[in-house]
């Protein structure tokens, strides 16, 4: 076995790519064959050897090979009536809503989901799930949005490349009250605009939603 100029075998390099790329590939089958579309965009990244080694000893270590968040909406209908401590002029707000979280120690918002998959778990099961223990919320899937499949490759003459996807899933609220689970977000709440400071997933996907409710 010979050694890259990493000094990880190169049959070692090619084994963890294959693993790494099967575990993606078989993702975005599961997706595909559970719905009817399935949006792929791919994005190639040549690291220093450096930044490749951080890259590839994080996928290699932890089992990681990217992040499923849940775009979940909830029809402006169907919230409960108002307390008494609300003006009645509230209840004239309608509009469709769109859950998000504030992760510990972020200024921005987020989408919910996010986390490592149980062993025989689906990909939108561990999703759904996650929204569950982070806010009290229960959705279901309806589709996905995007699935960004990202390739990064050593800018050097060494094999082997980490492959990782962030898969963004839409769902409809089902049923539940928020509660937050603290030990990992410090807050979470129904917004019908979006809130000034957004991850750049989060804001796409909030701009597209706003689009097709202006349609």
């Amino acid at each position: 076995m010979t050694d890259d100029a990493d000094g990880r075998g190169t049959e070692d390099v090619n084994l963890t790519e294959k693993i790494n790329q099967t575990n993606v590939d078989e993702r975005v089958s599961s997706l595909e064959a559970a719905y009817d579309e399935v949006p792929v965009t791919e994005e190639t990244f040549e690291l220093s050897p450096d930044e490749y080694a951080d890259v590839f000893a994080a996928t290699r270590g932890t089992g990681y090979s990217g992040n499923s968040v849940v775009f979940v909406t909830r029809d402006g209908t169907d919230f409960p009536e108002l307390s008494d401590q609300i003006p009645d002029q509230a209840a004239g707000d309608t509009r469709d809503r769109v859950l998000l979280v504030l992760g510990r120690g972020a200024d921005v918002w987020a989408l919910p989901g996010g986390g490592k998959g149980g062993e025989y778990e689906s990909v939108q099961g561990t999703a759904v799930r996650r929204v569950n223990e982070q806010t009290g919320i229960r959705c279901t899937v309806t589709g996905v949005a995007e699935v960004v499949h990202s390739k990064y490759y050593p800018d050097t003459d060494a094999q082997g490349s980490v492959h990782t996807l962030d898969i963004y899933l839409e769902a409809e609220y089902k049923k539940g009250a928020l509660d937050v689970d603290e030990s990992e977000i410090v807050g979470a709440a129904w917004f019908a605009e979006p809130p000034e400071r957004l991850t750049p997933g989060a804001e796409e996907r909030f701009a597209a939603f706003l689009d097709d409710s202006d349609e």
